[in-house]
């Protein structure tokens, strides 16, 4: 079973950059997945500015991406920083990360050029109304009331 690792912001961030061939991050904040006593994926969030926040994400496994953990993954940015997009990119030529994408619901929405030369960085966003992985879900916010529902 999967288990989310919170607080070990240090760690993570060494062990994300390590797996995507970075050197690292600035300020950040890191999640993890942990299998077996084992890091088996990890999130770092950085670079928030003006309701958006990007995700760097790496997984050794695919057994990482349950739904609980996808929950967490995306309510961190959206419910807890209160962010409105989430941005994510990868090298073109990184088919599995273009499928993830994809498939966690993400949307194209441009190209930097050679960031991966020879290959072009794809970017992919989502906004907080598009995420099906926190749809229907308060996490604890009082929703207001009005005459209709109350």
């Amino acid at each position: 079973m999967n288990r989310l690792i919170f607080g070990a912001d240090d760690y993570l961030k060494k062990w994300t950059a390590k797996q995507i061939g970075i050197d690292g991050f600035g300020p950040s904040v890191a999640i993890g997945v942990q299998r077996d006593g084992e890091i088996i994926a990890a999130a770092v969030y950085h670079d928030l500015r003006q309701g958006q926040i990007e995700a760097s994400i790496a997984a050794t496994s695919l057994r990482w991406a349950s739904r609980s953990v996808l929950h967490a993954l995306f309510a961190y940015p959206f419910n807890q920083v209160d962010a409105d997009r989430l941005l994510v990119q990868c090298s073109e030529a990184n088919e599995k990360a273009m499928k993830m994408n994809r498939q966690l619901g993400f949307t194209q929405e441009g190209r930097l050029r050679q960031l991966y030369a020879p290959h072009d960085a794809v970017l992919w966003g989502m906004l907080r109304e598009e995420c099906k992985w926190i749809r229907n879900q308060d996490n604890g916010k009082i929703k207001p009331t009005t005459a209709a529902n109350a």
